[in-house]
Parts: C-alpha cells; sequence; structure tokens
C-alpha cells in the first residue's frame, strides 16, 4: 500500500513482496540504436536504481500514433542528468514482429522483447491496464509512483519528466469532504489536483481546456470569463441551470429569444435534447422528435424542447437546428449543460419538469416505446410509468448474439468475455460462460 506526500510516493509497510526489475521484464531488454536503427538485447541491470516509465503503447492504435512522437520529442530534450535517473520501456501491444519493429524505430528509449508476450501480457494486468497509451512509472523499487502519466504528460508536458526523475508524481489529491463531488477524470489546470475537489470552475470557450478548484480560482488569470459548473444529479431551478446561455435562438433565425420563456406561461416541462448533425441514429431520430412533437403541440403546448449541439462547427450547428422545431442553446454556450447531464452517447433527451425534477433521463428510449403519450404524459409535468422488463430498452448496449440494437427487455452479461451482453432469446440458447442477469436500473441510475 502507498500513500503520496507533496507528490513524493512513500511505502506503507505491508506484506506484499517487492518486486525487483528483473522479475518484472526479465534479463534483458531491447534498445534502439539510431545511429544505424537496429535493436540489440541489452542487460535489465542497466535500469536498476532508476525510475522506471513503462509505456503501453501499439502502432495500430490512433492515439499512440498521436502521443508517441510528442513523448519521444520530450524525451530526446532531457539532460544527461535526468536520463540518469529515468528511463522509458515500451511494452508492446502490436499485432506482429513488423510492426514492433517499424514503431519501435520511432522510440528513443528501451522496450521489452515483442516475443516475450506471455510477460507483456501479465504487465498489462498487473497494472490494469485498460487501455492505451499508458504509461505506468516506477520507483528503482518497483513501488507505482503513477498510474496516470499519459494524463500528466498532457497536463504538464514541459515539467513532468523531471518530476518523476526525482520521485515525485506531478497529480495529487486529497479526501473529499462531506458534500464535496468528486470530478472523476479531471484535473486542476493550476495546481494538478487529480480527480478535481469540490467546486469546479472552467472557461466554457471550445478552444480552452482549464479547469481550477476554488482555491486556485483566486490566483488564476484567464483571458475568458470563468464560470461554475453545476454538480451532475444534484437538482437545480431552471434559471440556476440556464444561467451560463445568454439567450435561446429561433430554429430558422438568428432571432434571440429569453430563456426564461422556457418556463413560464404554464410551461410544465423542458426537454434537453443533445444531438448532432454528423451522427447517423441522430439524424434517424430527429425527424420522429420533430413530428410527434409538432402533433403534441397542437393540443397542448406544456412541453418545450431545446436543442443542444454536439456538432463540429457552427455551419453544421445552423443547418441542423433549421430542421427542428424548437429552439437551440448557441452553438458555444453548452458546456455546462453537457456537463450537468453526463449522457453516455447521442441522441440524448433529458426531461424537466419546470420546478428543475427529473421526469425522464432517457427520453429518447421513452420516445421509441410510448411515442406521443410520452411527450403529453410529460406535457402534464408527470412522470411515464416505468417500462416492464419485457419492454426496458438499454441505450447503446446490443446483443452479441442477435445484433438486436438497441438491447430490449432482460439483459444477460457476461463477466468473463468483459463487455458481452445477451438478450432473453439468446441466453436461452446458452454461452460457455456463466451469466449474470443485469437488474434493470432505476430513474436516477445510468443504463
Amino acid at each position: 500500500m502507498e500513500k503520496y506526500v507533496d507528490g513524493v510516493v512513500s511505502q506503507i509497510p505491508s506484506e506484499k513482496v517487492i518486486m525487483t526489475l528483473n522479475e518484472l521484464l526479465g534479463e534483458e531488454i531491447l534498445q534502439h540504436n539510431e545511429s544505424d536503427c537496429k535493436s540489440a538485447e541489452v542487460s535489465t541491470n542497466q535500469l536498476n536504481g532508476k525510475i522506471v516509465a513503462l509505456y503501453f503503447s501499439a502502432h495500430w492504435c490512433p492515439p499512440c500514433q498521436n502521443f508517441t512522437p510528442k513523448l519521444a520529442e520530450l524525451y530526446k530534450e532531457l539532460n544527461s542528468e535526468v536520463k540518469d535517473k529515468l528511463e522509458i520501456v515500451f511494452i508492446s501491444s502490436d499485432r506482429d514482429q513488423d510492426s514492433f519493429n517499424e514503431y519501435f524505430k520511432e522510440m528513443p528509449w528501451k522496450a521489452l522483447s515483442y516475443s516475450d508476450r506471455d510477460r507483456a501480457e501479465k504487465l498489462s494486468e498487473k497494472f490494469n491496464i485498460e487501455g492505451i497509451p499508458s504509461l505506468v512509472v516506477l520507483s528503482s523499487t518497483c513501488e507505482t509512483i503513477t498510474s496516470d502519466g499519459v494524463d500528466e504528460v498532457r497536463a504538464e508536458p514541459k515539467k513532468v519528466l523531471h518530476q518523476w526523475a526525482q520521485g515525485k508524481r506531478l497529480f495529487w489529491s486529497r479526501e473529499a469532504r462531506e458534500g464535496e463531488h468528486i470530478w472523476e477524470d479531471l484535473h486542476c489546470t493550476n495546481c494538478y489536483m487529480s480527480p478535481l475537489i469540490g467546486s469546479r470552475h472552467g472557461c466554457t470557450n471550445k478552444e480552452c481546456d482549464v479547469d481550477l478548484c476554488e482555491t486556485c480560482l483566486t490566483n488564476y488569470k484567464h483571458e475568458h470569463p470563468l464560470v461554475e459548473y453545476l454538480i451532475p444529479k444534484k437538482q437545480y431551478s431552471l434559471e440556476e441551470i440556464f444561467k451560463s446561455v445568454p439567450h435561446l435562438l429561433n430554429p430558422n433565425s438568428e432571432e434571440k429569444i429569453e430563456t426564461k420563456t422556457l418556463w413560464q406561461n404554464d410551461i410544465k416541462s423542458v426537454g434537453f435534447y443533445f444531438s448532432a448533425h454528423w451522427c447517423p441514429p441522430c439524424r434517424a431520430f430527429t425527424p420522429k422528435l420533430a413530428g410527434l412533437y409538432k402533433e403534441a403541440q397542437e393540443s397542448s403546448h406544456g412541453l418545450q424542447i431545446v436543442f443542444v449541439s454536439c456538432d463540429q462547427d457552427e455551419k453544421s450547428f445552423d443547418n441542423y437546428r433549421a430542421e427542428m422545431p424548437w429552439s437551440a442553446v448557441p452553438f458555444q454556450s453548452g458546456a455546462l449543460l453537457k456537463a450537468y447531464f453526463r449522457f453516455s452517447g447521442i441522441p440524448s433527451l433529458f426531461i424537466m419538469s419546470s420546478d428543475g425534477k427529473f421526469l425522464s433521463r432517457r427520453g429518447r428510449a421513452d420516445i421509441s416505446g410510448k411515442g406521443i403519450e410520452a411527450l403529453k404524459t410529460w406535457g402534464e409535468g408527470k412522470k411515464l410509468a416505468a417500462p416492464l422488463a419485457e419492454e426496458y430498452q438499454w441505450g447503446c448496449v446490443s446483443c452479441d448474439g442477435c445484433n438486436m440494437a438497441p438491447l430490449i427487455g432482460q439483459r444477460y452479461r457476461c463477466s468473463t468475455c468483459g463487455n458481452y451482453d445477451l438478450c432473453t432469446a439468446c441466453e436461452k440458447k446458452g454461452h460457455e460462460h456463466p451469466l449474470e442477469l443485469v437488474p434493470q436500473p432505476v430513474e436516477d441510475e445510468d443504463d
């Protein structure tokens, strides 16, 4: 067990046996020679006393192809004093020897031999590698300094390798106090608290990547205004939810509409529609939703929908919103709404009552199952009755047996196969491993 004090790793006494680098990597590893573009075996003992970063990567992986040149450039810029303390070792997830050879030519560090596939797999299991690229930094006694090496490099590329050479990690954290929210997978841009705990402040401009904890908010200078993010699942009034939205846009023009019109004039509920023109499922669902909405509006105006764009540019946003019979949040103003609603895929439709309570977090599935009845029920400010087990739609989950998408009805999962699900009909056909019935989520839970 380990703890971090000012970024330095220290061991809490335990019965765990400390491994050596030879036990982890074997007696020999590869060293790439840039002069003749060949590699040669060298003794793993060359790493003794050093900080070692295990780099899990593969040539076929696009994020790896993007990250490796940047890491290589940073490594080449290190002075000899730092290089004497820090080494990187490539652990390949390539599919064949030739791909490994080609990829390793780009790297100015060492590597585990590609032929040692069993050891590579064991290292991935030992350090819980779930995706690549991944950097696990180890002390000279093989204790983990950080498993977030890739994120740390991206956060502070000029500083982080020097930090590791001193046996320190860049990110730090603390215990959350009562009532504080933990922003998983986010760090403070200024002090590197990771995960960020407590109130989160950031810039909503698409070109900026700034997130600050409350402590850093007062001493961080930024060219754009900083706003406080809404805490997911916490209840807010519609006025608070739209605080970061200056106005709404008429679907067919640039006319600006006051946001408060969404919850005035006896409006019972508001739908937040997250969608994008580039997304095929969105383009299929939007006309269906628009048709039902127009039909429902003929008899009741209790429900209003607002479009929050996930488009990649403003032209696509303008073209897409012209197809919709409801207003839209300006293209640059949806960041806080996206963070608050935390959807896993698009199209997503969330329904809230006029007093800020959730009526549905799975509006798309409700529309697919209930049609206009769903819109009319929400227009009265009411929730739909929970679907029966055989009617429940599992969002972005598909059946790996018959390819039903989305999976409807009871869902069976194979934990042995990993991301593997079956519908009731396919479950009855049998499977080589035990299957578990996945409970139907309650309204406040994610699919």
